[in-house]
């Protein structure tokens, strides 16, 4: 690993996995919009000052970190390279799960099946995994480090998110809380009401 990348426009660089990266979320946003409908009107409003110029700032960090691997080369030609590239699938499979998971629920729900039973936040960590693996495959420390402030500030925005379930849906976000981690963990154990 280097301190920087070499830089270079090229087919085969990190905005692939960039791009592989956003195609879930656009898609959902494209054919199941509604799921986002019972929150979205609090997303905004319930934010401290403080809270949403953190969110604002993790998006401006996001943006840079994207524009930025247009001209980082993918390296699959060293270890550490080829480790991060496995670590950015992991992540990928878990964060797409995520977003299937959310585009075919109902809208109004807690998210509680799929990866939200091992994680009350699984497209912050899954995301915040795949930069890391997107990082080493840049073979540059300076990616790297990019990497881990992108999926640190992304992972940030998770708090704002749960008081605005708590605020939308009260005790049923309350239980959900209670029987899944906010990162990673068992999953939550099923009741008769859960099925």
């Amino acid at each position: 690993m280097n301190i920087f990348a070499v830089h270079s426009f090229g087919f085969f660089n990190l905005w692939l996995l960039m791009v592989l990266y956003a195609l879930p979320i656009l898609l959902t946003i494209i054919f199941h919009r509604h799921v986002f409908y019972p929150t979205s009107s609090r997303f905004s409003s319930s934010r401290s000052s403080r809270e949403h110029t953190l969110f604002i700032v993790s998006k401006i960090i996001m943006l840079i970190y994207f524009l930025y691997a247009i001209v980082v080369p993918a390296h699959l030609d060293a270890s550490c390279a080829i480790t991060g590239f496995i670590i950015y699938v992991i992540g990928f499979a878990f964060y797409s799960a995520a977003w299937i998971t959310i585009a075919t629920s109902e809208g109004g729900k807690v998210f509680s099946n799929g990866p939200f039973r091992f994680s009350r936040h699984p497209v912050y960590i899954s995301s915040a995994v795949l930069f890391i693996g997107a990082g080493f495959v840049s073979k540059s420390y300076f990616f790297l480090g990019l990497s881990l402030l992108v999926g640190i500030s992304h992972m940030r925005n998770a708090f704002a998110e749960e008081k605005i379930c708590l605020e939308t849906f009260g005790d049923e976000y309350r239980r959900y809380m209670a029987n899944t981690p906010r990162w990673f963990g068992r999953p939550a154990p099923r009741t008769n009401k859960d099925t």
